[in-house]
């Protein structure tokens, strides 16, 4: 474990120039793994994170209460600390320069801190690398986020039992159910997201049942006014690569606009059942100009990340 914790935040630290430690503590403050820059005293360095968490972790208690989910950055004297929790069991610390945005350390704060969760539950085959996707999510504004509330229709496209209404449940309510119902026609979906002190996204979810080729000429309509799209793929079958071009074109032919659309390519947790690699999607997705994105809608890994992206390219464009 402690070998995943250190690769996981090695990978965080070679992200940003600005950071300067990253440390794994627990909801009391005991730091279980950390790493920092070569150039920097190792031994000062945690010194630092920890007498800082000690006089912090009250404060965090007593603002978050048992809220498993929280992200707050402060300043202190020539460096920032970001305390980011995406689950109940850890905490993750992030000492920076004052030069590093606040949306880098938002984001990549809130993905490694769920990667770290995974881990701690016992899910090992989970990637450490640090998506491409995170990468552009940290530059969107140049670090500034409009204010007030804001909504996006986003549709989620794809073949039958790819896992759109699993990813759509694991995002909403982070559930997930090994029962499967097909969709069938059209299911709405909604949730706001806070991603900024004064600024929030409302999601409205179309989740397209793709089972029905009798269904095509009706779904025209469902596309109507979308802002984002998903082609949603399952990485154990296949033939589920080759439909990525069949969907964009019924995306084509229903949007009048061009919109950001995503290969979200799920049920990456099946690691035996695995038949679309990495480099295959990545093929397509160069071919097509679309970000990508490795998903598990079982495990959750990565789900939030791509629903935030889509966030953001909204904002983006405001």
């Amino acid at each position: 474990m402690q070998n995943l914790f250190s690769t996981l935040l090695k990978n965080y630290l070679n992200e940003i120039d600005g950071v300067i430690a990253v440390a794994i503590c627990d909801r009391d403050g005991l730091i279980i793994a950390s790493e920092d820059k070569e150039e920097f005293d190792s031994e000062s360095i945690i010194g630092v994170v920890s007498a800082v968490l000690d006089s912090y972790i009250d404060r965090i208690k007593k603002e978050f209460g048992t809220e498993s989910n929280f992200l707050n950055i402060t300043s202190t004297g020539d460096k920032k600390f970001a305390y980011c929790s995406m689950g109940p069991n850890s905490i993750l610390t992030t000492v920076a320069d004052l030069s590093t945005s606040d949306i880098e350390l938002r984001v990549y704060s809130e993905h490694v801190a769920s990667k770290v969760e995974l881990l701690i539950a016992g899910n090992e085959n989970i990637s450490l690398e640090i998506p491409e996707i995170i990468r552009t999510l940290s530059k969107t504004k140049e670090g500034k986020l409009p204010r007030g509330e804001f909504s996006i229709k986003l549709i989620l496209t794809g073949d039958y039992k790819v896992g759109k209404t699993s990813l759509i449940k694991r995002f909403v309510d982070n559930l997930f159910q090994d029962s499967y119902i097909s969709t069938i026609g059209v299911e709405i979906s909604k949730k706001v997201i806070e991603i900024g002190e004064k600024t929030s996204i409302n999601f409205i979810i179309w989740d397209i049942g793709g089972q029905i080729k009798q269904m095509i000429p009706y779904r025209k309509r469902f596309y109507s006014g979308a802002n984002a799209c998903f082609i949603v793929i399952d990485r154990t079958r296949l033939e589920h690569q080759n439909s990525i071009k069949t969907w964009y074109d019924e995306i084509k032919n229903s949007v009048p606009n061009n919109i950001s659309i995503v290969i979200v390519c799920n049920k990456s947790d099946l690691i035996d059942e695995i038949v679309v690699s990495e480099a295959d999607i990545k093929k397509v997705a160069d071919e097509y100009g679309f970000h990508y994105i490795l998903t598990s809608a079982k495990t959750g890994e990565n789900v939030n990340d791509v629903f935030s992206y889509i966030g953001y390219k909204l904002l983006e464009n405001i």
